[in-house]
């Protein structure tokens, strides 16, 4: 071997001994990352954890959300009502259907605080759309159907007339109706609960929250609900105003469990608490006096009723709720009418279908519907009969209340009464959705009532009148408990039995 060949031998036996040693071990490497890496994607499954921080929310910020561009509904606003028979049969005496109307003590129920969003089982099952469905279909009759699209009318046209400030505005009380705002706009915001709709609604989501925030930011530190303009004068519409502002607030909290909303609610009872009279009912302006009024108390009672039903805690509740329940009992003539105010006075407004069909309600709700005095108050009712041509001056009052009643009462009188008052509210809607009440001045009332506190008030109660197949569940309703669904997590199901 020539001394070129020896020298080239060596060069390339240096550079492939450590080349080669790295060259492998790099191969050794890759392979070995290769498979690994390989072995641990066949087996196991990929899994991804995303970790969410929980804040508080305050109630500004969930009531601060800008409206959503909603497009309009589509339905007909030019529908004819069905050629039907329509059953005018009297309603059967009390005896036929007492069987069907037990005791049954509501003060018990009670809705569970949790904070998510719920599905309402039992006393509110109509607050959702399957449940809302179900109740038409079981009580609506022939009637279901058409019903339900005037009440959608009637809350599209809430929506499009709420004021920016989330309030409903009457057509009296000075400033443009201003002195009514907060009792006008609970009853607007309980047409939309009693639908089911919330702050978390895609479509009434934002008028829900305006007219809570309204009434949130309406309240005083006492707990009245007033006007910013009104200065809490004394005015008789602020006694109504204030206890169907809690009446709303308190089934929002219900519907929602939004923790801010629990102490306005409770204020509220405080206020209705605190302006009970000895005789343990109310009066205008909550005035210590003996003296008291049967259509502000039973706001005041169906109030305080919603408010236990959220779970409110105030300490004397139930003590005030048993002393209004008492004197109520005791304020029934004895052709079983309720007085309005006191005897003496009471000539002037009978027959008083109003009145006694608001006490017996109230009964109803208390569990108290199979009482003598209610039985007797709902012997009053059986003559009722509504007529949009030959109104009272508290029309939509009225009738809100008497149809409640029969919906209580059930069996051939609810029957009976639903196929006289749905063709009459349905027929009655304006093109819009609103209504326009009828009623009229009465003889020794130059001022007139319910006809002048304008459409809001009118579409409101009209609203809620209509919602009554599914708004409260029959007192004499046998409530069927439903075990969650497992596969569901979403869902928070209350039960309330």
């Amino acid at each position: 071997m020539s001394r070129k060949e020896f020298l080239k031998k060596k060069v390339l036996e240096h550079l492939i001994g450590p080349t080669g040693s790295i060259l492998l071990h790099i191969l050794i490497i890759y392979l070995a990352i290769h498979y690994i890496v390989f072995d641990v994607r066949e087996g196991t499954e990929e899994v991804e954890v995303t970790l969410m921080e929980m804040d508080v929310v305050d109630l500004d910020d969930l009531l601060d959300d800008i409206e959503p561009e909603l497009e309009p509904l589509d339905f007909d606003l030019d529908f004819e009502m069905p050629d039907m028979d329509v059953d005018m049969d009297v309603p059967p005496d009390m005896e036929d259907f007492a069987q069907d109307t037990p005791d049954m003590d509501f003060t018990a129920l009670d809705v569970q605080a949790v904070d998510s969003p719920l599905t309402m089982q039992g006393l509110f099952a109509g607050r959702n759309a399957d449940g809302r469905a179900e109740l038409l279909r079981r009580y609506g009759g022939r009637w279901g159907e058409l019903t339900e699209q005037a009440v959608i009318r009637a809350l599209e046209w809430l929506r499009e007339n709420q004021n920016e400030d989330g309030s409903w505005s009457a057509e009296i009380g000075g400033e443009g109706g201003q002195r009514m705002r907060v009792g006008v706009t609970g009853l607007s915001l309980l047409a939309f609960l009693a639908h089911g709709e919330t702050l978390a609604s895609e479509r009434y989501g934002h008028t829900v929250r305006r007219a809570i925030r309204f009434l949130v930011d309406n309240q005083s530190d006492e707990g009245h609900f007033i006007d910013t303009d009104d200065g809490n004068v004394p005015y008789k519409t602020g006694t109504y105003g204030n206890a169907i502002a809690t009446y709303a607030i308190a089934e929002a909290y219900a519907l929602t469990r939004l923790p801010t909303l629990r102490p306005a609610m409770e204020k509220g009872v405080n206020s209705i608490l605190e302006g009970q009279n000895p005789r343990g009912l109310w009066f205008y302006s909550y005035e210590d006096t003996d003296v008291v009024n049967t259509s502000v108390s039973v706001w005041q009672m169906q109030a305080l009723k919603a408010a236990q039903l959220a779970g409110a805690r105030n300490e004397d509740l139930d003590e005030g709720v048993e002393r209004g329940l008492q004197r109520l009992l005791a304020r029934q003539a004895e052709d079983g009418e309720f007085f309005y105010i006191q005897e003496r006075v009471q000539s002037a407004r009978r027959p008083d279908h109003g009145v006694t069909a608001a006490a017996v309600l109230t009964l109803q709700l208390y569990g108290l519907g199979a009482s003598s005095e209610a039985r007797t108050g709902m012997q009053v009712l059986r003559d009722a009969r509504i007529d949009w041509d030959r109104p009272n001056s508290w029309f939509m009052s009225r009738w809100y209340y008497v149809t409640q009643v029969k919906f209580q009462q059930g069996g051939g009188t609810w029957d009976s009464w639903n196929n006289q008052f749905a063709p009459v509210f349905i027929n009655n809607q304006n093109r819009d959705g609103s209504w326009t009440s009828p009623a009229r001045s009465g003889a020794n009332i130059p001022f007139g009532f319910e006809h002048f506190f304008g459409p809001a008030f009118s579409t409101a109660m009209s609203a809620l009148t209509l919602q009554v197949y599914y708004r409260i569940l029959p007192t004499f309703a046998v409530v069927e408990e439903q075990e969650p669904d497992e596969d569901d997590v979403e869902d928070v199901i209350i039960q309330i039995i």
